[in-house]
């Protein structure tokens, strides 16, 4: 899941604005992958277990990104949970940075 809500802005929120552009997007692409696992697990806590097998049995076929996404958008709004999951992995991240310039100080 390609989470384009986690744009260039939260590098500015880290202060890493003048990272190399090939580390930006390594970082970016992990933080995909926290921020993809984080939601799909909310969204398996919302759908029944017939949906979670559907859901994996057109995984295991090989469907495309869209297709699931589509999937999963028929069963219910999955927005929201995206929304409230990038909008708290924010700010757990510009939490952490406060703490962290608090302990070297």
């Amino acid at each position: 899941m390609n989470l384009l809500f986690l744009d260039q802005n939260v590098f500015e929120l880290l202060g890493l604005e003048n990272l190399a552009p090939e580390k930006k997007e390594n970082l970016l692409a992990q933080m995909n992958d926290v921020l993809s696992d984080r939601i799909l697990l909310r969204i398996f806590d919302e759908i029944s277990d017939d949906e979670k097998a559907d859901f994996e049995k057109l995984a295991d076929n090989g469907a495309s990104q869209k297709e699931l996404t589509d999937f999963l958008n028929k069963i219910l709004d999955i927005r929201p949970i995206i929304i409230e999951e990038v909008t708290e992995f924010k700010k757990r991240l510009a939490g952490d940075i406060k703490n962290l310039e608090a302990s070297l100080q």
